[in-house]
């Protein structure tokens, strides 16, 4: 039977024949480089047989390494032309199928079945078998592969923030991300953890000058469970608890600090008026949060939109 005749995808570039030629001069040299490669796991093989059923390896690996060294490979290299050549006995090996192919497949159960009856009919590829086997292809063409080749790319966590934080330059990039309510709760998450660890820090360390300045014993906190679980926590609420916890650990650092005696009459009230809005303004968050009920009253917005006149 004639071989199959394989058109030029080129045509500008090679005839249909002048391209049959290459492609069957390739073939021919890849089933010879096949061949060498299940010979060599033959080799090994027989130099040192499999222990038991399973297949055991005690012993190889050392024998292995000084046989790569003297027939210029890899030991590495060897004992992967081993694996496949325990994968595929040479009666169920694919006459015209390279070596590549059948390693991708090695793993599947019916593989032996599989390796003459590609998918589509047409002939394996090797990254065709590997998507088959569900192992990642070197050309990733679906979404799915083209996502898992980026995993794979940023496993390492310092590599894949540098990554997204140049992705996140792009507008349409930030704007796809930020319009999922799950990454909105992430990404605030992450902040929230950041301003809390650096009002800890800031407060650490004043606390730290104070201790050097006057030594007094020191009463030990005892560390409160989490009021919410901030992994299912809304946005929301995660933003209200890391304002009021940011604005209340800033307040502990600030005022062992003030000096209050240069304040002048004119800030103090400024101060006293800040205050009473903020007041204010929890009080009307406590009614909201308790009762959902959010209007407010003309005294509310008056105070929370002028402040109280203190002259």
């Amino acid at each position: 039977m004639p071989a199959k005749t394989v058109e030029s995808p080129f045509p500008k570039q090679f005839t249909d024949r002048q391209w049959n030629r290459y492609v069957h001069q390739g073939r021919d040299l890849v089933d010879e480089g096949s061949s060498v490669q299940f010979k060599l796991g033959d080799l090994t093989l027989k130099m040192i047989p499999l222990l038991g059923p399973e297949g055991g390896n005690r012993g190889v690996f050392i024998v292995l390494d000084r046989y790569a060294d003297e027939i210029g490979s890899n030991v590495h290299t060897l004992l992967r032309y081993r694996h496949e050549a325990t994968a595929w006995p040479p009666d169920k090996r694919a006459s015209g199928v390279s070596w590549s192919i059948h390693a991708a497949l090695d793993a599947l159960e019916d593989r032996f079945e599989l390796i003459h009856n590609p998918p589509d009919g047409k002939r394996w590829t090797e990254d065709k078998a590997l998507s088959f086997a569900g192992r990642l292809p070197h050309r990733p063409l679906t979404k799915a592969e083209k996502l898992d080749r980026v995993r794979v790319l940023m496993n390492q966590d310092e590599y894949a923030a540098e990554a997204v934080a140049e992705m996140l330059k792009r507008p349409n990039v930030a704007h796809q991300v930020m319009a999922s309510p799950e990454n909105q709760r992430i990404v605030y998450r992450a902040h929230h953890e950041q301003r809390i660890e650096a009002a800890n820090a800031r407060f650490a360390a004043a606390h730290e000058r104070d201790e050097e300045e006057v030594e007094e014993p020191v009463r030990e906190v005892r560390r409160r469970e989490p009021a919410v679980d901030y992994t299912r926590a809304s946005t929301e609420v995660l933003e209200l608890i890391g304002m009021g916890t940011t604005f209340l650990v800033e307040l502990q650092r600030l005022i062992p600090n003030l000096h209050v005696a240069e304040f002048t009459d004119r800030e103090v009230r400024a101060v006293l008026d800040n205050h009473r809005r903020i007041r204010a303004a929890l009080d009307w968050c406590d009614t909201v949060v308790t009762t959902g009920e959010k209007s407010m009253d003309d005294e509310l917005a008056r105070i929370l939109g002028e402040g109280d006149d203190l002259e």
